[in-house]
């Protein structure tokens, strides 16, 4: 019985250490740490927590990479800066909610920053890939006293923040990995600016590679690739309380931001059908993107060569080195007397608004308001709108030299620069100049396309005039001029479709070249032979102005008579004499087929040498087709 009771209650630890196994796959607690050997999975099997190593690197990081992708990609890492020599560390979680590494020694290389407490902690791994310390009651992300996505690595994932919380002054933000195998803090960091201005920085340690230029409203003035689209939805806050910027995705697929060791903000979306990572894009475009590089004043557009351009009213301050290529020197005002009467704001479109030393910003000020504002400070070097809220009011103003501005036609804003009062007048000239050009160039055009107009008006008229004098679609010579010149009668159309019967199968006596014979008999109770010209026979005016010449001339009683032709609409058609079959192999019975032919074939050759001398004698007026 003993024994019996012994079995019984192994069993019922065993099914209760297999229940709370399989339930607590996503946590750890204070009494269940997490060694080197195991890992804990997301509920949904997207995330997986554990140590690593990358190739043959004897460190191990604690991290958290996708669970079910043929590719380790690692999107957190705990201990960067500390990692372990060994596979002896452990994960463990305090009663007060800490969050510890520990190795083979018992020494805390790393722990988690929590500066609140649960009655029940546990650590949790979510679905999204957030890492959280919470209270096991209470679910309420709003409660959690310590998450992952609060301490980012070279990784944004679709609702993780990248910015800054103003009440605890915690700053979120990426940091790039040392090397492909080295997730050691690099060089490179990507964080929102938290100076008011709120835009996207670049920076290699401390050194400003590239910014955003400030959002307003949908997306950052410089990156037009950060605003919707089929992929992704950027969300950008700032309110009293916080600064950031986040994305969620339009398809259930692994997508992430990912700062490179190289300074490269890339967006990748994980490809089934070929099991890799997609490239959908790099924040920083092309050259231009580059912080300064046109210096103060200077102005960057990719389309053009060289890149570097001053704005209007500005020139070189250094123009030797320009001519080098070398635009790190800026512009300077042509005429530096601002501040005086007479002076005014240049517009300039489609910008990534400038940078500058100092900047004032007011979100509820209008446009009009903002000119005024910056006319009383003669440090005012520009302004322009910034509607941070959608309201449709905000304005900046910029104290000091402007630099970094680019062209961004697709998304750009208006820039309004300060100009001393010969600027603008250089610019008014100018402006009156183009205009003029326009304007003579616009009438130009307008008058040669009424000239072309009326030319092409006088030759449709003159084309109808034409026709209406006429027979309907007739490409033929009137009758007087036929009948002078053929000296043959013209039969009309209708004449020759009642003699054959509407051009019936039945009177149809055989077909050549040229087209169908047809047997016809005319009102007068004459029969004629028919040859209609066929579409397909290749044959037209020409082919039929030889025959008429040819045949009206050879005029033989052993040879057919011509009687006559039909030139109407698009009909072509010869109508000869009549002749029963055989009639003339009866006139020169006994002569054999072969024979036959030979004779016919010769007798045509003679008349038509004959012809052809004759017609070298003397000239005679012929049937011309028009």
């Amino acid at each position: 019985m003993g024994k019996l009771k012994g079995n019984l209650l192994f069993l019922l630890s065993v099914v209760s250490l297999f229940l709370e196994s399989s339930v607590a796959v996503d946590t750890i607690t204070p009494a269940h740490s997490l060694n080197d050997s195991h890992t804990i999975v997301s509920a949904g099997q997207k995330f997986e927590l554990g140590f690593f190593n990358i190739g043959n690197s004897s460190g191990r990081f604690l991290g958290i990479w996708y669970k079910n992708l043929p590719v380790q990609t690692v999107v957190w890492v705990g201990n960067r800066g500390f990692p372990l020599i060994n596979s002896s560390g452990v994960l463990t979680l305090g009663n007060d909610g800490r969050l510890t590494i520990v190795n083979e020694s018992g020494s805390i290389i790393w722990s988690s920053n929590s500066f609140q407490t649960a009655k029940r902690p546990v650590a949790q791994l979510l679905d999204t890939g957030n890492f959280v310390v919470k209270d096991a009651a209470d679910d309420n992300d709003e409660n959690y006293i310590w998450k992952s996505f609060d301490y980012p690595s070279d990784t944004l994932l679709p609702g993780m923040k990248l910015g800054w919380n103003k009440k605890t002054g915690l700053n979120r933000y990426l940091t790039s990995w040392k090397s492909s195998v080295d997730p050691s803090p690099g060089e490179y960091t990507y964080s929102v600016d938290p100076r008011g201005l709120p835009q996207l920085v670049l920076r290699k340690g401390s050194t400003e590679q590239f910014r955003s230029g400030p959002w307003y409203g949908t997306q950052f003035s410089g990156v037009p690739v950060l605003q919707v689209n089929p992929v992704f939805t950027p969300i950008f806050v700032s309110n009293a309380d916080e600064v950031y910027y986040s994305y969620n995705i339009t398809a259930n697929i692994p997508s992430r931001f990912v700062l490179s060791q190289s300074g490269s903000v890339q967006h990748l979306s994980w490809n089934d059908r070929h099991s890799n990572w997609y490239l959908i894009f790099t924040v920083q475009q092309d050259r231009c993107d580059n912080y300064g590089l046109c210096g103060s004043y200077g102005i960057c557009n990719i389309n053009k060569t060289p890149n570097c351009d001053c704005l209007k009213g500005f020139e070189p301050k250094l123009s030797k080195d320009w001519d080098v290529l070398d635009w790190s020197g800026g512009c300077v005002r042509k005429d530096p007397h601002i501040c005086q009467e007479g002076e005014g704001f240049l517009k300039f479109t489609g910008l990534k608004l400038p940078d500058a030393s100092q900047f004032r910003v007011n979100v509820s000020m209008k446009i009009e308001d903002c000119e005024a504002e910056c006319l009383k400070n003669c440090s005012c070097a520009a302004y322009a709108q910034f509607d941070i809220r959608g309201t449709g009011n905000g304005c900046v103003t910029w104290y000091g030299d402007l630099i970094d501005i680019r062209e961004v036609p697709e998304s750009g804003q208006d820039l309004y620069v300060r100009m001393a009062a010969s600027a603008l007048e250089s610019h008014a000239d100018t402006s009156n100049k183009r205009k003029n050009v326009t304007i003579a160039t616009s009438i130009s055009v307008a008058s040669a396309m009424i000239i072309l107009a009326l030319i092409g008006w006088f030759v449709i008229w003159k084309k109808k005039i034409i026709r209406a004098n006429q027979p309907e679609n007739q490409v033929t010579i009137s009758k007087v001029e036929s009948q002078e010149d053929l000296e043959l009668p013209l039969f009309e159309f209708a004449t020759i479709q009642a003699a054959t019967n509407n051009f019936s199968a039945s009177n149809k006596i055989g077909e050549g070249g040229f087209g169908p014979v047809y047997k016809g008999e005319l009102q007068s109770g004459q029969e004629v032979a028919v040859k209609r010209l066929a579409e397909n026979s290749g044959q037209g005016l020409q082919e039929l102005k030889n025959e008429v010449i040819l045949i009206s001339k050879l005029q033989h009683r052993n040879l057919v008579k011509l009687l006559g032709c039909c030139i109407e609409r698009e009909e072509r058609m010869l109508i000869y004499e009549y002749m029963l079959n055989r009639s003339l192999d009866s006139l020169i019975f006994g002569i054999s087929t072969f024979y036959l032919i030979l004779m016919l074939y010769l007798l045509q050759v003679y008349l038509t040498i004959s012809f052809i001398l004759k017609l070298a004698i003397s000239i005679e007026p012929c049937c011309f087709l028009h």
